[in-house]
């Protein structure tokens, strides 16, 4: 992997720590990966303060930015577990400059028609995981840039299910649905020194996807940065994990048994969230604020007519069960013309992971460290005797 994509992954992951740190505490999933080609884009053919404000946003520079979006595009596109659409619609009557056109793949443009042509596309672009485009298209939209990505991954270990029922930890006393799973890979745990101690514990998949559980005391802002920072190596990974180790959820552990094998023993809720996001309403956040003013027009390299951003979403979603993982992100930014008003004999080692407590997760392209997705796991789904499934309460 070479230093280019090095620094466009790390701007990814930074950026989508940042989305992360501003989404709360409640259960969330967001897609920085979805958006950041976006934004490059939009770097790369802006002028004056947009183009300033995105290439602070995208973390490299807007004469690279519209090369590096299509390269990731490319990247995930061609991963065993990944896909990756880029979509990009024109109103008939906007002009384009060909310089620009011709640098966009063909099939990935078309002519901007209406709701139910983006909203069939986000339905293929994500294997009918997300049926609805994000933005509603008003005849005022001229403009409409989009991506689609899909991640799932099969366990190479499956979980059991079973209940789980935390005896330690904020979710002490609560009972609710739950995986479990033993393996000999003692090294799928470990402890990240950050500012404040975070245990994670990597689930492999099959291909090239696996799947970062990340458990701590603090926020989840800082739970998810410190596990984002530990991809690039700027928190330190501890994985030989000595007896008598502890961390959030997490107890080593030796004993005498009567056959060899160390063991690791996982216990977690499955989960499935849903979020949407109006980027418009955080511009600071995606270096949109100035693309946002009418005061001017700010693509200048896409079209000679002067446009402004209007609209800005993502939809995602993320769902973790005992054979799998999946997660899909549909996002899209809309432009209109300025001139339109915006809004026991053997000794052996037990580790004992038990999620007591909310935790965060990040989707990883396992080859370059892209995390796909991020969020949190706020609330465990709470078994109640008088109904057949449990519920997120």
């Amino acid at each position: 992997m070479g230093s280019t994509v090095e620094t466009q992954i790390a701007a990814v992951n930074e950026l989508t720590a940042r989305w992360a740190a501003a989404a709360g505490a409640d259960d969330f999933v967001v897609s920085g990966a979805g958006v950041w080609p976006l934004l490059a884009l939009l770097a790369g053919a802006a002028e004056g303060p947009a183009r300033a404000e995105l290439e602070a946003a995208i973390g490299v520079s807007a004469g690279a930015a519209h090369e590096a979006a299509l390269e990731l595009t490319r990247i995930m596109a061609e991963s065993e577990d990944l896909s990756a659409v880029l979509g990009v619609w024109f109103a008939e009557t906007l002009p384009l400059r060909r310089e620009w056109t011709d640098t966009v793949p063909p099939d990935t443009i078309g002519r901007l028609t209406g709701q139910d042509a983006l909203d069939a596309w986000a339905a293929r672009g994500t294997g009918g995981l997300i049926e609805r485009f994000p933005l509603c298209i008003t005849p005022d939209i001229r403009m409409v840039l989009a991506t689609a990505l899909v991640a799932r991954t099969r366990w190479r270990d499956p979980f059991d299910d079973t209940m789980l029922r935390p005896e330690s930890g904020p979710w002490r006393g609560l009972s609710g649905r739950g995986l479990a799973r033993s393996t000999g890979d003692l090294a799928a745990a470990a402890l990240l020194d950050g500012r404040d101690p975070v245990t994670r514990v990597i689930v492999t998949g099959t291909a090239d996807l696996d799947v970062h559980l990340l458990l701590g005391t603090s926020t989840p802002d800082s739970v998810l940065s410190t596990g984002l920072a530990a991809l690039t190596g700027r928190t330190p990974v501890r994985s030989a994990l000595p007896p008598g180790t502890t961390g959030p959820g997490l107890r080593v552990s030796q004993y005498h048994a009567p056959q060899p094998g160390d063991r690791l023993d996982i216990r977690m809720p499955p989960f499935e969230i849903r979020s949407s996001h109006d980027l418009c309403a955080t511009p600071e956040l995606f270096g949109l604020t100035a693309a946002m003013t009418t005061d001017r027009g700010h693509f200048p390299a896409i079209s000679p007519q002067e446009l402004a951003i209007a609209q800005g979403a993502q939809d995602v979603l993320a769902r973790f069960t005992g054979e799998g993982f999946e997660a899909a992100a549909v996002t899209a930014v809309g432009a209109r013309a300025v001139s339109m008003p915006l809004r026991a004999d053997h000794l052996v080692t037990r580790v004992d992971v038990v999620f007591d407590r909310p935790f965060g997760f990040l989707a990883v392209h396992r080859e370059t460290g892209l995390a796909v997705v991020a969020g949190w796991v706020a609330r465990l789904p709470i078994h109640r005797h008088d109904e057949q499934d449990p519920l997120f309460v």
